[in-house]
């Protein structure tokens, strides 16, 4: 396998911040959008990825039983994660410093995956991706991609669109049609696996049977 391409991201801690603080209105919609593709209430959750935080910690809110864990590939977001998300040292999350190419989790069997801005970390041989079929358990499931959510409303999109858009362009972000995203995921055999869903985005619905 290619090491994930982008890195650009992860030169710009400071900036990740800022766009993670500026969505912070977008999180319970899109969060709500991540239990729409759910069959069943999960125990045991997996958010990966710098811009993490947001929607998982809402998921914690929607599933009274879940746990959270959280994958980050930068050191400086892992010693900020609780002042950046106001959250005290609760035994419901933990924290992971990892690469996402090879994630070192203690344990794997997560019935929901979700990863937000995923685009600019997939690569060729959509490394990230299959890391998190790994990850899922039988009968779990992964959501990622991009995207405001369906259920955000178009006064919060219009208030941070331009921002947002400069920011994530600052750090590299990478644009995907429906087209590229399905040959992508068809040429590394994942297509039985996958469902695309242009509503609030452009997002992949991964299963695990």
């Amino acid at each position: 396998m290619t090491e994930i391409n982008n890195q650009a991201y992860r030169k710009e801690p400071g900036r990740v911040r800022d766009i993670n603080r500026l969505w912070m209105p977008v999180y319970p919609g899109l969060a709500r959008q991540v239990v729409d593709v759910c069959t069943a209430d999960p125990r045991r959750i997996l958010e990966i990825g710098c811009f993490s935080g947001g929607v998982g910690l809402e998921l914690l809110k929607i599933f009274p039983k879940a746990d959270l864990t959280i994958a980050l590939d930068m050191p400086e977001l892992v010693v900020s994660f609780n002042r950046d998300w106001n959250v005290c040292d609760v035994p419901r999350i933990k924290i992971v410093e990892t690469p996402l190419k090879g994630m070192r989790l203690s344990s794997v069997g997560y019935d929901l995956i979700f990863c937000r801005g995923a685009f600019f970390f997939l690569d060729s041989e959509v490394v990230v991706v299959l890391e998190m079929f790994r990850a899922l358990a039988g009968g779990g499931v992964a959501f990622f991609g991009g995207g405001y959510g369906t259920y955000t409303s178009k006064k919060i999109i219009a208030g941070i669109a331009d921002e947002s858009r400069i920011k994530n362009d600052a750090i590299g972000r990478r644009i995907y049609n429906v087209l590229e995203l399905r040959l992508l995921l068809q040429k590394n055999g994942l297509e039985e696996q996958t469902e695309i869903v242009e509503k609030g985005g452009l997002w992949v619905v991964l299963r695990k049977k």
